[in-house]
Order: structure tokens, then C-alpha cells, then sequence
């Protein structure tokens, strides 16, 4: 999207930084800090030359949609099948002995939280999965499915505009299907290589799954995807 002409788009450039967000967004008691930080990314995107200013970042989810409207802020979610996103993350460092900046957990008031200890990463990324997308769906921000977009031009055209980019500034400009998964590969191969290890990033094989991982998918992942309008 950063190629289109008028808009600055690009995925989180604070990183670590945002990652307290996340947590703290969530929790009530701590609304003036995080409404504080969102006023400091105000005045930054406010010195944006372009017309349009997008933040591709997942560490701002929570955030208060009241107070971004309050900013001039619109949250606009990006969806997955349950089934590609684990795909895709399996190889990542989430819930893995390398993931240094996101540990979510289920409260007491889960009732994956007693299971919490003894499960697989597996049954772990399907909790995480369930837990934020449930969020999204009960949200009331307007959300798409990343299928549909990357597929269907139509849906593509309705996510731009919604945004508010005309269909001119856009349909000259061919949006790239950018995939990063070599990039944390390698990542993940040089830090345990550094940590004298040989590294472990195998995708993930559905037919190894036990019963009662597949269970979890089935119990956590499938109703929220559901109600997301995925066709299972």
C-alpha cells in the first residue's frame, strides 16, 4: 500500500516498544497511559506528509476505540483462516524458547488457563489465535478476510476505500503478495546457530498432530473462524 501515491504505510517501526502496549491496553486501570501513547503516535503521524497514514501493527489491537476516534484514528483488522495462520506462524518464534517479546496468557477466568501448563505450543497458538480473533469479532471495528483481499479485486477495492483511497490513486498501482517466512527462517537459523544450537524451524505437519491438539483446534479455532464467515 505504501506504493500508492499520497499514502505512508508500513508495519510497526516502534516494535519492542509497542509491545507493553498490548498488554496494558487491555487492563483498564492503565486507560491514561495508553491513551497518552497514542496521543505521542498522534503527533508523529500528524508530521506525515502524505494524505494517508496506516500503521500496519498488530500491537495496537486492543487499543481503545473510543479514544482513536477521539485522536481521528480508524482500527481496521486483517483476518485469517485458522488453518493458514498457524501454518504460518508455527515457524515463527511465537510460544517458542526464542519468543523474547510476546508471552499473552490466558487469565483465571479462561478455562484454558488450568491447561495452560501442560500444553503443546500447538494447542497454545490455537488459544492465541481463538483469543484474538474473538476479540475482533466481538469488537465492532470492521474487519476483512486476508483471502479475500489478496483474491478477489472487488474485495480489494472495498478495503481501500473504506480507508478512503480512491479507486484512481489505486488502480495503477499493483499491490505486491510479500511473503517474509524466509526472512524469519533465517533469523531463527542465526540465533541458535549463535546460541550454539542447530535450528528448529520445521513447518508444521498436521498428520503428526495428536488427537487431542487437533481437539483443541477443533474446540478453540473452528467456531470463531465461523462466525468470521470462513466456510469450514
Amino acid at each position: 500500500m505504501d506504493a500508492i501515491p499520497g499514502v505512508l504505510c508500513f508495519h510497526h517501526k516502534v516494535g519492542r516498544k509497542d509491545v507493553p502496549f498490548l498488554f496494558l491496553s487491555q487492563i483498564e486501570e492503565y486507560s491514561n497511559i495508553t491513551s497518552a501513547y497514542l496521543e505521542e503516535r498522534t503527533k508523529e503521524a500528524e508530521t506525515c506528509k502524505e494524505e494517508y497514514y496506516i500503521e500496519v501493527n498488530p500491537y495496537l489491537r486492543f487499543a481503545d476505540p473510543k479514544v482513536l476516534k477521539q485522536l481521528g484514528w480508524e482500527k481496521l483488522f486483517l483476518v485469517r483462516h485458522p488453518k493458514t495462520y498457524l501454518e504460518s506462524v508455527f515457524i515463527r518464534e511465537l510460544f517458542s524458547e526464542y519468543d523474547n517479546s510476546l508471552h499473552q496468557m490466558p487469565s483465571n477466568e479462561d478455562p484454558f488457563s488450568e491447561k495452560w501448563t501442560e500444553a503443546t505450543r500447538f494447542q497454545k497458538l490455537c488459544w492465541y489465535y481463538a483469543y484474538t480473533h474473538e476479540y475482533i469479532e466481538k469488537s465492532g471495528n470492521k474487519y476483512y478476510r486476508y483471502e479475500d483481499v489478496v483474491e478477489k479485486k472487488q474485495v480489494l477495492e472495498d478495503f481501500l476505500d473504506h480507508i478512503g483511497i480512491s479507486k484512481k490513486a489505486s488502480e495503477n498501482t499493483p499491490l505486491p503478495k510479500l511473503n517474509t517466512t524466509g526472512t524469519y527462517k533465517m533469523r531463527r537459523s542465526m540465533r541458535a546457530l549463535l546460541d550454539g544450537k542447530w535450528p528448529d524451524i520445521t513447518p508444521l505437519d498436521w498428520s503428526k498432530l495428536s488427537e487431542e491438539e487437533l481437539g483443541t483446534y477443533r474446540e478453540l479455532c473452528l467456531p470463531i473462524a465461523e462466525k468470521l464467515g470462513y466456510v469450514l
